[in-house]
């Protein structure tokens, strides 16, 4: 039988202050005690080439 595996994508959003990294971390902890683990991160560039968000995939077990 095949593994079963369920996906969330979470969107930081840059503000007027840059990105909330310390927040970021926090959530990423807590999503982690719940069997988040993080597989990989896209970060959209506009046409200046900077991003104004940060989109982190993760996955866990379906068990």
């Amino acid at each position: 039988m095949s593994a079963s595996f369920e996906h969330k994508v979470l969107k930081c959003k840059q503000t007027w202050k840059g990105f909330d990294y310390e927040g970021l971390e926090k959530e990423l902890d807590e999503l982690g005690r719940h069997g988040w683990q993080a597989v990989g991160t896209i970060a959209p560039a506009l046409g200046s080439g900077h991003t104004h968000e940060i989109v982190i995939v993760l996955t866990r077990s379906r068990d």
